[in-house]
């Protein structure tokens, strides 16, 4: 048995392990360690300053954009495509739960063989099977709202929570898609976070404002963890914020001692039994880089150069088309997306990579409030809201991982909150460009169905938001880094829970993955004597 789990980062992966461990074993010895701060949440005060102001009360801990000579210790891009960090992560407590929009997809089963299917990317080392009663225990877990029947995915368990409705806002594109026989459902959804078997977080009150939510609905980590410990009843639990994690310091070459951590100027080496490295794909990857040691030179798990390798995005797209008219009045109603389709999301498409398509939240005028303001008329903010409307289809595309792509450490700078600073070097494949081109023919048919104009090409975005890859999962240490446990191979008590570890990415966001990940984790740690999320029924 685990005497002492040390777990780096306090994210989602983090609080899931440690909920699942502490479930298990109300005494288990759990320390978990976070670089960032406290961010108050659920805190009408803030939500109203957001309001107001716009600033968000976890701005500090973001990235900041770099300059172009970057000495301030911030990060730079130095390949020939840009994946800027600024806005992509929150390095704080909870870790970038405080600001997801809590979109919770599942993989598909062909993306746990993409390599096998596809001749190109990476395998999993398991299927989708095995995972499979772990993703209901995440849904549970972080309190999903979807239609269990939406995607044609096998599970063992329904949601937990009903879909939302559509929208009107989403009948143009529904409208279309209906026309193009093209299937689509709802957006699941992270609305209701359940901690244990007898409490819950608020449920979503629709206040638009998901970027602070004033109620704790959408689900962060921060929230759970303050449950956690306001229980009592885990004795062993302990939570430390602004504690660096320098290195990991090993006993043996296939074994590690502890963490070497910085308070401040103060270091100190914390010894644990079993160490989690769940500190995001970025830092994830630079904690064993610097965890260098005469077995290895080159950072722990690291005897192959695998460590940092392969880093991958989505490169998040959007398209735009023009109505003469919007005789429906369309505007924002919610600050969360309620239709997608996977139907491109697609063994047929998968060899060019995939893609999802998402009728983003934010149709409708910008100019009323400036209008109100101004004091125009009813009739005059009438004719405007029923005038010429923009309407926009989000999505983003698989990319493969990628040898050449890579992060790294900088030379000896730091950034605001005392990480070394991380330089990526990234170039996006040839046949990118192409792709969207692919993308963007069947995308037309659907804005003509909706009887408006394409505006061109999409905008693309390479924000790190969904980075991904750079300690990835396998059954050969020369071209992975993690086994099918999350352990760093050659290590009997080091183990990566952090989107790191996946070979690859699908077309959907990884939170839900992740969590699943971290559950299959505990039980490899310490096995359940309860079916896989019976305590979450």
């Amino acid at each position: 048995m685990v005497k002492k789990t040390l777990i780096v980062g306090s994210g989602v992966a983090a609080t899931a392990l440690a909920n699942d461990l502490l479930s298990k074993d109300a005494k288990a010895s759990i320390h978990i360690l976070e670089a960032g701060g406290r961010v108050k949440t659920k805190d009408f005060g803030l939500w109203e300053h957001f309001l107001i102001t716009g600033q968000l009360p976890y701005d500090g801990y973001k990235d900041l954009q770099y300059p172009q000579n970057d000495l301030s210790g911030e990060n730079m891009s130095v390949g020939g495509t840009d994946m800027p960090l600024a806005g992509a992560r929150v390095m704080t407590y909870g870790g970038s739960t405080i600001h997801w929009g809590g979109w919770s997809f599942r993989l598909k089963q062909e993306d746990f063989l993409l390599f096998s299917h596809t001749k190109d990317g990476a395998d999993w080392p398991f299927d989708y099977a095995k995972l499979e009663p772990y993703y209901c225990k995440a849904e549970h877990f972080i309190g999903v709202s979807g239609d269990s029947t939406d995607a044609p995915l096998p599970r063992s368990r329904p949601l937990p929570f009903p879909a939302f409705p559509l929208t009107l806002q989403d009948k143009p594109l529904a409208d279309a898609l209906d026309a193009l026989n093209i299937g689509y459902g709802g957006v699941p959804i992270a609305r209701h976070g359940v901690t244990d078997t007898t409490s819950k977080q608020a449920p979503c009150q629709t206040t638009g404002t998901c970027k602070y939510c004033p109620f704790g609905a959408r689900f962060a980590a921060t929230n759970v963890l303050d449950d956690m410990r306001a229980w009592n009843d885990f004795p062993n639990l302990r939570v430390e914020t602004e504690v660096i994690a320098e290195s990991i310091v090993m006993d043996a070459r296939g074994r590690a001692r502890g963490v070497m951590v910085r308070r401040g100027k103060d270091r100190e080496i914390i010894e644990a039994d079993c160490i989690v490295i769940a500190a995001g794909t970025i830092e994830s990857a630079k904690l064993l880089l610097r965890s260098q040691s005469p077995s290895w030179p080159n950072g722990l798990g690291n005897e192959y150069d695998q460590v940092g390798r392969y880093l991958i995005t989505h490169p998040y797209f959007v398209f735009k088309g023009d109505l003469k008219r919007n005789p429906l009045r369309l505007q924002k109603e919610m600050d969360f997306p309620t239709l997608c389709t996977r139907h491109f999301d697609s063994t047929s498409e998968q060899a060019k990579g995939k893609f999802l398509l998402v009728n983003p939240p934010d149709t409708g005028d910008p100019r009323i409030l400036a209008m109100m303001k101004e004091g125009k008329t009813r009739a005059e903010i009438d004719a405007a809201i029923e005038g010429k409307q923009t309407l926009a289809v989000h999505g983003m595309v698989e990319v493969f991982g990628r040898y050449k792509n890579r992060l790294s450490i900088g030379p000896g700078l730091q950034n605001r909150i005392g990480l070394e600073q991380t330089i990526i070097d990234f170039t996006k494949d040839d046949g990118f460009e192409g792709r969207i081109a692919e993308i963007q023919a069947h995308v037309a048919p659907i804005f003509a169905a909706m009887g408006a104009t394409l505006s061109g090409k999409p905008s693309v975005s390479w924000r790190a938001d969904h980075a991904a890859s750079t300690c990835r999962m396998g059954t050969d240490p020369t071209s992975s880094v993690l086994d099918s446990d999350l352990r760093v191979h050659g290590v009997e008590n080091v183990y990566v829970c952090s989107n790191a570890a996946f070979p690859n990415l699908g077309a959907v966001n990884p939170t839900l993955t992740l969590t699943a990940l971290a559950f299959k984790l505990g039980d490899h740690l310490l096995p359940s004597q309860r079916g896989s999320g019976d305590e979450y029924s």
